[in-house]
């Protein structure tokens, strides 16, 4: 009876211990700005890609902490509360395993058609006006930072949508940014006086090369392994299709 009774102990501790794995939770540091992640709702960009990722890793189980870059930053060097961070550029001072690049930024300058701007180059931004995300001028090449300095019509500013308010409202001739947080507030902000206003009405110029962030890891184990899932999505267009639902809605 004994030998019963040790075997069936030693069965339901080799369950509970499966379990136990499979239903693992992962702690994924994420920030909170559209469209990329958004905390209501638990969706975005990033967060779509990040679902596709695990859905390859079922002995996981994600759940999303949203906090700002900075908190993010800390916690995977120094904290507790999050096993995997995203968003984090190679720049950064990093005590964790960076994955191979995975969040892509396009950043472009977008104009009104109606405006009929021939933008094909950086060079031709000059004499412009100009509104930009805070921080443009140190990221996006050296010729951009001449000509903005030089302008007296250029600004930046904290808060994307301002600039997409400053270009349709015509006080600015271009908006730079980030071609996703631009449709994103196209379809989202409710501008007075303005009525039917589409994707159709806008010209993008392609004048910078993409820029990549990736996902770091507390387990270099983990991070090898969806290391090799983040390749194959990329292979099989599935993080592709992504992008693309968010940029022509």
């Amino acid at each position: 009876m004994s030998k019963i009774i040790n075997y069936f102990i030693f069965t339901l501790l080799i369950v509970c211990s499966t379990k136990s794995i499979a239903e693992q939770t992962l702690k994924v540091g994420v920030g909170n700005f559209p469209p990329f992640f958004i905390e209501s709702g638990k969706k975005g960009i990033f967060i779509e890609i990040i679902d596709e990722i695990f859905k390859q890793l079922p002995e996981y189980k994600v759940e999303y902490i949203f906090m700002s870059n900075s908190r993010i930053l800390h916690e995977i060097n120094y904290g507790k509360s999050i096993d995997v961070a995203c968003n984090i550029f190679p720049s950064s001072k990093l005590n964790a395993y960076l994955s191979v690049p995975i969040f892509r930024f396009r950043d472009v300058a977008i104009s009104k058609k109606s405006s009929k701007l021939i933008i094909n180059n950086i060079n031709d931004l000059r004499g412009k006006s100009i509104a930009a995300y805070q921080g443009a001028t140190e990221l996006l090449g050296d010729e951009f930072k001449q000509i903005a300095k030089k302008n007296h019509q250029y600004s930046e500013h904290a808060h994307p949508k301002d600039t997409t308010n400053l270009m349709i409202s015509g006080k600015k001739d271009i908006r730079v940014g980030d071609i996703n947080i631009f449709w994103n507030d196209l379809n989202n902000i409710h501008y007075d006086n303005i009525a039917g206003i589409t994707q159709n009405d806008f010209s993008v110029h392609y004048l910078w090369p993409d820029v990549y962030s990736h996902m770091a890891f507390k387990e270099v184990q983990l991070k090898n392994l969806v290391d090799e899932i983040i390749k194959e999505l990329k292979s099989n267009g599935t993080i592709k299709k992504i992008y693309s639902r968010y940029e022509m809605q």
